[in-house]
């Protein structure tokens, strides 16, 4: 059982402003997964954390995109963050 809600863009339960964030995600992602779900329960720091995301993984920049995913995926495995 999840301890963060995992929050759906189709429950009538789910709050406007996180139902606009979710919306917001699947269009710039094209697909919701389940961190951005999670991070309904806090708009702002879902909006936030895509403009990180944005900045550093998609924003202009010089390295090639399988390098970008290469150091992402090298970072992960370092910090033993397995997601």
């Amino acid at each position: 059982m999840a301890r963060i809600p995992i929050l759906h863009e189709d429950d009538p339960a789910t709050p406007a402003d996180a139902r606009a964030y979710l919306q917001e995600a699947g269009q710039s992602r094209g697909r919701l997964i389940n961190i951005y779900r999670a991070m309904a329960n806090r708009p702002e720091t879902g909006r936030a954390f895509s403009a990180l995301a944005n900045t550093v993984y998609r924003g202009t920049t010089t390295l090639d995109p399988k390098d970008g995913e290469l150091a992402y995926l090298t970072a992960t495995v370092v910090n033993n963050c397995y997601y």
